[in-house]
């Protein structure tokens, strides 16, 4: 819904525009059972969470979209990349950017996903405003996207992961002879990290440079 649609709000409350969705919703279902219709006010707060972040890390999330997605196969390319918060804290939004390649070729029915962001070391979370995370709520030098963003200099990083690992809190997989491969890269220019990553993708899954198959 557009952001100007927010301010038009009816008697009850609810933006005009989705007041007239409800009303029809309502029209259409039987009298003989209650139901409530409401809109998810939480989709619509994660969906404008995101849409910041990807305007906050576009210098580095146009050349990964420019230079890894026309190599996306399996179906992949009718899946959008997402720029994803996934922690909330006061004065500060923590999320990933991802973008599903293929099929996992070391595990069935997964996506090789690449996800792209900073470079993150221990001893930034000692920091505000990230020291409200804790050391407990990520992984050393995992893509993490931060709002507000931190000053610059920045060094960004990708990661793309195949087959399992460990699960947190066990030091062994599930199956014994399960093998799990981690690709990570990084640099300070957005634009040479992704060219270096499709380079080395399409060296590393060969078939993502082959014709494209559903």
């Amino acid at each position: 819904m557009p952001r100007a649609e927010h301010t038009r709000r009816g008697d009850n409350g609810l933006p005009v525009v989705v007041d007239r969705l409800r009303q029809y919703l309502a029209e259409q279902l039987p009298d003989q059972l209650p139901w409530e219709i409401v809109p998810d006010g939480e989709r619509t707060v994660d969906h404008a969470a995101s849409s910041a972040m990807r305007d906050a890390y576009a210098d580095l999330i146009t050349p990964f979209e420019r230079a890894l997605m026309p190599l996306r196969h399996d179906g992949a390319d009718a899946l959008d990349p997402r720029a994803k918060v996934w922690k909330w804290e006061e004065n500060l939004l923590v999320g990933t950017f991802d973008l599903w390649l293929c099929d996992d070729p070391d595990r069935p029915h997964t996506w090789l996903v690449a996800t792209v962001g900073l470079w993150t070391e221990p001893q930034l979370f000692d920091e505000e405003p990230a020291a409200g995370l804790g050391h407990f709520d990520f992984t050393p030098h995992h893509p993490l996207l931060f709002l507000p963003r931190p000053p610059a200099p920045a060094t960004f990083t990708a990661r793309v992961t195949s087959g399992s690992f460990p699960s947190r809190g066990t030091s062994r997989t599930k199956a014994d002879d399960t093998l799990g491969t981690a690709h990570q890269w990084s640099a300070n220019d957005p634009v040479a990290l992704a060219e270096r990553v499709a380079r080395d993708l399409k060296l590393l899954w060969p078939h993502l440079t082959g014709p494209r198959r559903s």
